[in-house]
């Protein structure tokens, strides 16, 4: 589990954001991104959920994604 959290930590981070927080636990995923600027579009949150499904086994409506500046 933890090691899932530190990949898709690393790939989130690698896309371009300054920071990245990701908890599995429960089958969900909770996920909070540090953003530099604008708010995340609707294609960086896909990104950021591709991650999440390519490294957990959480489904894509367990997942919950929230910007912090």
């Amino acid at each position: 589990m933890q090691d899932a959290e530190n990949e898709i930590e690393t790939m989130v981070k690698a896309k371009g954001f300054a920071d990245c927080l990701c908890f599995l636990q429960s089958g969900r995923a909770d996920l909070t991104v540090m953003t530099s600027g604008d708010a995340l579009t609707a294609a960086q949150v896909a990104q950021i959920r591709d991650i999440v499904l390519s490294k957990s086994s959480v489904t894509a409506q367990n997942i919950t994604i929230v910007e912090v500046k």
